[in-house]
């Protein structure tokens, strides 16, 4: 997966994207000269930097004469400068119209500035710089420093919002374990089978495992149990459940409130004794089961977005109040000692064997670093020892000695418009959906189901086929290949739809949108906007999805569609999705947007009424309900797919999430500290298994 990193690695040790300007200081007496605009030209130029050597492709257009250097545009010629120790070749093309129009400062001894401005396409400009070498190892070598984008919730209690990624983390613990998509593993459950009504599954019991024990306050020998909370039995996997489920705990801002609600809908989980546990699916309205085949390998698994068993003993002894405010005690091979959310959270390995695996490590710090250049800079000095760096920077640490590792995972970057409802009735009770919020104003994106709300269309249309036209626009006025190219270093790659990969068997060409400026143009025109319109663009900043936004509305500047990119914490913005009452378009991938997630699976629960209560994408699309119930009900794999692809084709042309691009998130590590970080395969976190981290020398 990675060949191409180390190929780009040589080629460029780092694209810095979306800069637009570099500059190198000049001293006294600068001479001011113009150097001409450059149009429908495919190249920048080269520059004369003493003591500096940068090559450039490009075509030939004018030679410009400029005292001490001379700009060529030069058709297919690499053009070669001497870097003191090195030679950078940077190549680079930039299509259509570039203005190249700046004061070039000519010095005595250095002195160039220039600044380049991409007028079509945002296009970033290239900034050489060299490697960042991997440090000595520092401290203590069982101690790990981890700078992370953020530090989520960490409140004992899953119904208020503790984050779902504790046993991401080492320290919470699920029932299944993931091995593949066809292999699912015990964990905290030795067994289960499925509970069957005439052949067809309506629920399931799990056998919990009588050797996991809570974690507990002072911990110390933990032999008899000591300080734990007691050992894990079904009652606590029920309570987990329950609190969480948004049907059944109405006041739960648990972080799969609306997944749990979806799987068993109002019905309780329940332990009929301290090892067996029984699950009842959800029934639609009319009683059928819905029997969704990712049960085990999905939100009871530790691959994907699940829980962590929390101690019914510990909310009986302390109340609800104290579990809120203290942070969460699990059962795995690593407990918290100090976790502050937005800031730090230290782990340290359990004092006892565990019934699983003893962790190779004494204590890991996480630091929430949500400034990339900051995490590179920490991890240079040697004060981190590990961080997510975004893949733009990572052939510039490879280059430099560091190591990286990844669990197969890409994440599928998409745009969501936010406050298309669709639905009216929920898809699972049948009882009204408020939507009137979302309607209240008229606004191109937004398509309004009612037959009566007419659109903006010159030769006529009604909303809904409006909001279609700006969409599909939209979605064909960006340049995914580019964005790949310069955000991802080529590492990442292409997408159309959500929840969909590219990369799967069954996937149809038919569903990809051409990069296409004009037809976009065209289409929104058509929608009654030739001269565009305004609109906001949400990023939340893990995963880089905020240079992300900054390149979708570049593009979408382009053909007049004027777009303010809105960044602040995904915590704030969250709520609203939630309530189902905003109707900002935002980079996601939902929860579905995963590359690893078999073709055969319901798709797309966040685009329904099936989460409500909890996480959405922002939209609850008819098809989509009708479809999910259809496959979650259908038994043969075939058919499966066959409804999944009539999905995919009205989600292509209705264009209410399209895809941009598939984004691998490989962690990069300092060798000298960190021997290896195996990881698990994985259908949701980008990481997982910091417990199994080992040190160098151990």
């Amino acid at each position: 997966m990675f060949g191409k990193v180390k190929k780009a690695g040589i080629l460029l040790p780092i694209i810095a994207v979306f800069a637009l300007a570099f500059a190198i200081a000049c001293q006294s007496d600068p001479e001011i000269i113009e150097v001409e605009k450059i149009v429908e030209v495919e190249k920048v130029t080269q520059v004369e930097v003493p003591g500096e050597t940068i090559v450039v492709e490009k075509e030939v257009v004018k030679e410009v004469q400029v005292p001490g250097e001379t700009v060529v545009v030069k058709e297919e010629v690499v053009k070669e400068v001497m870097v003191p120790g090195e030679t950078v070749v940077v190549e680079k093309e930039v299509v259509k119209e570039v203005e190249v129009e700046k004061i070039v400062e000519v010095e005595k001894e250095v002195e160039v500035v220039k600044e380049v401005q991409l007028v079509v396409t945002p296009t970033p400009v290239i900034v050489v710089e060299a490697a960042i070498s991997a440090p000595a190892a520092t401290g203590d070598a069982g101690v790990i420093n981890i700078a992370i984008t953020d530090v989520p919730p960490g409140v004992g209690l899953g119904s208020a919002q503790l984050t779902d990624a504790m046993h991401y983390w080492g320290v919470g613990e699920v029932t299944m374990k993931f091995v593949d998509p066809g292999v699912v593993a015990p964990m905290l459950a030795e067994a289960w089978e499925l509970d069957l009504d005439m052949g067809s599954p309506v629920g399931a019991t799990l056998t919990i495992r009588d050797n996991a024990i809570f974690h507990g306050q002072g911990l110390g020998d933990r032999s008899n149990m000591g300080e734990s909370w007691g050992p894990v039995r079904a009652q606590d996997v029920a309570f987990t459940i329950n609190d969480g489920n948004g049907a059944v705990n109405t006041a739960s801002i648990h972080w799969q409130a609306g997944d749990f609600a979806t799987m068993f809908g109002n019905n309780e989980a329940v332990a009929a004794d301290d090892r067996t546990l029984k699950l009842t699916f959800a029934v639609d309205s009319e009683g059928n089961t819905l029997y969704d085949p990712r049960w085990s390998a999905g939100l009871l698994n530790d691959a994907a977005q699940a829980f962590s068993v929390q101690s019914l003993n510990r909310y009986e002894t302390v109340g609800e109040t104290e579990m809120k405010d203290t942070p969460f005690i699990g059962t795995g091979p690593l407990h918290v000692v100090e976790w502050v959310q937005d800031d730090t959270a230290i782990l340290e390995a359990v004092p006892y064997d565990h019934w699983d695996f003893n962790s190779k490590v004494d204590r890991i710090v996480f630091k929430e670093v949500g400034e990339q250049n900051t995490q590179i800079a920490l991890m240079e000095t040697g004060e981190v020892d590990a961080a997510p760096i975004l893949l733009k920077s990572v052939p510039r640490m490879l280059e430099g000695g560091f190591a990286i590792q990844d669990n197969g995972l890409a994440g599928q970057a998409s745009v969501s418009f936010s406050g298309n409802l669709w639905e009216t009735e929920h898809v699972l009770f049948g009882t009204p959906l408020d939507t009137a919020a979302v309607y209240m104003r008229d606004l191109p994106w937004i398509s309004n189901p009612s037959p009566n709300d007419s659109g903006a269309c010159p030769a006529g249309c009604s909303d809904f086929e409006e909001g279609v036209l700006v969409r599909n626009a939209l979605a064909r006025a960006i340049n995914r290949e580019e964005i790949n190219e310069f955000l991802l270093n080529g590492i990442g790659h292409p997408i159309y739809l959500n929840a969909f990969s590219p990369n799967n068997p069954n996937w149809n060409s038919d569903w990809e949108y051409e990069y296409d400026p004009m037809k976009a143009s065209e289409l929104l025109a058509q929608a009654g906007y030739p001269n565009g319109f305004e609109m906001p663009l949400y990023a939340p900043n893990p995963g880089g999805y905020q240079e992300l936004a900054d390149a979708i509305a570049g593009y979408w500047e382009e053909i007049g569609v004027r777009t303010a990119v809105q960044k602040y914490a995904y915590s704030v913005y969250r709520p609203t999705i939630v309530a189902r009452a905003t109707t900002m378009p935002w980079v996601t991938e939902c929860d579905d947007g995963k590359s690893s997630w078999p073709w055969e699976w319901p798709k797309s629960a966040d685009h329904t009424s099936l989460t409500r209560g909890g996480f959405g994408c922002g939209l609850e699309i008819t098809v989509a309900a009708e479809t999910w119930v259809a496959v979650a009900n259908e038994p043969d794999p075939a058919k499966q797919i066959e409804l999944n692809n009539a999905l995919a084709q009205y989600l292509f042309e209705t264009a209410p999430s399209f895809g941009v691009v598939g984004v691998p998130a490989p962690i990069t590590y300092n060798p000298n500290k960190i021997a290896e970080w195996p990881m698990d395969p994985a259908l949701f976190s980008k990481w997982n298994n910091p417990e199994s981290i080992v040190p160098v020398g151990r």
